[in-house]
Order: structure tokens, then C-alpha cells, then sequence
């Protein structure tokens, strides 16, 4: 069980910091999008949140940390979604020169599926500024602080939605049958992933070489 002294603490810490937290993300953001822009990665779209002061709590109750000010590593989260796997990859390297990464706290969610399994698949790094943005920025009091930046396809996207949306509405454990039809789903969109990789590669080949 938390300790209930260090987590009411931590939550007013958190109410007098967390306007700080929104300048952050929108600072991160902006990284972000001047990187893929400059880099002509195209993305859907770029999300963003701050962790609400409630969330916060509950967070803090739910896991034993010892500190969750310095343990909880997800107070700004920020997700980009690709239009096509293949983006994923270049975002990614993007992202591991934008940023210092905790290689220790983050995961790709894939590698964590046996070969035989099917389900949530999505890259989440906990990253830092590095100390050149943190004086391009101005943001000094965010030395060593960590954020996520998670990166995934629009259908690994819609995906962890419809999972995220089953899991609130029903807590048990559902019947064989049905986690089949669930787990088959997330293969056909694995397999529609690939396919339109390969789909939008060859429409570009065929586009250059119509241009030549």
C-alpha cells in the first residue's frame, strides 16, 4: 500500500508545479514538429496531455513508489501517430537524437509479444532535454526531468483505443472465444499495416518513374 503521507506530499507538490509541466509539453511539442518538418517525415497527427492533479493521485496510491515525484515518468505525455509503420523507424531515430532516452524505462511494446501472440504494439520512450534545448528553451527548472514520448501507426492506434475502451467498460476476464476474435483482429490490422507500407512504396515507385 502507498504511503498516504508521501503521496498527499506529492499531490500538493504537483497542484503548485503542474502550470510548469504544461510549458514543458508545449515546448516538447514544438521540437517535435520543427524536427519531422525539417526532417519530411509526414505523421497523422500529434498528441499531447499533461497528467491531471487527480490522475496524479491515483497514480501515486495505485504503485508503491518510494518518490513519486522523481518515479512517475509519464507527467507529459506526448503521442505521434504515423500514417505508416515504416515511420515509426525514422521518427524514432529522430527522437533518440532530440532527446536523452532512459533506455532502462523505455520499451517497444512489440518486442514484449511471442511470435504467436497478437496485441498492443507502440514504442514509448522516457526522455529528457537534453542540455543544449534546455538552453534554447529557457527551461532550466526541467533539468533531468523525464517525459513519454510514445510513437505508433494509426491503425496500431485505433488498436490501443478500442483495447483501452473494452478494458474500462468490462474489468473481468472475458471467455475464450471472444479474446480469440479480439486477438484475431489485432493480426488483420498487423497484416493491413505491412500491406499498406508495401502499398504506399510502390505507389511511389511508380510515381517517379512516371515522372522520368
Amino acid at each position: 500500500m502507498a504511503n498516504r503521507k508521501k503521496v498527499n506530499e506529492a499531490v500538493k507538490w504537483y497542484e503548485k508545479e503542474r502550470h510548469k509541466y504544461l510549458n514543458l509539453k508545449a515546448e516538447v511539442e514544438v521540437i517535435l514538429r520543427e524536427a519531422l518538418k525539417e526532417n519530411d517525415i509526414t505523421f497523422h497527427s500529434i498528441e499531447s496531455r499533461v497528467k491531471s492533479v487527480n490522475s496524479f493521485r491515483n497514480k501515486a496510491l495505485r504503485e508503491k513508489y518510494e518518490n513519486p515525484v522523481k518515479e512517475i515518468t509519464d507527467l507529459v505525455g506526448i503521442r505521434i501517430i504515423t500514417l505508416f509503420e515504416k515511420e515509426i523507424h525514422q521518427i524514432s531515430d529522430i527522437i533518440k537524437d532530440l532527446f536523452k532516452i532512459d533506455y532502462e524505462r523505455s520499451e517497444d511494446k512489440s518486442d514484449l509479444l511471442d511470435a504467436d501472440k497478437m496485441g498492443y504494439k507502440s514504442i514509448h520512450y522516457i526522455a529528457e532535454l537534453s542540455s543544449d534545448k534546455i538552453a534554447a528553451t529557457e527551461l532550466e527548472g526541467f533539468a533531468g526531468v523525464k517525459f513519454e514520448i510514445q510513437i505508433r501507426s494509426i491503425l496500431q492506434h485505433a488498436w490501443a483505443e478500442i483495447e483501452h475502451d473494452r478494458n474500462y467498460k468490462f474489468k473481468g476476464k472475458l471467455p475464450k472465444y471472444l479474446q480469440r476474435r479480439f486477438y484475431a483482429l489485432a493480426g488483420m490490422l498487423e497484416i493491413a499495416d505491412r500491406e499498406f507500407n508495401t502499398l504506399s512504396e510502390e505507389v511511389e515507385n511508380f510515381r517517379k518513374n512516371e515522372e522520368k
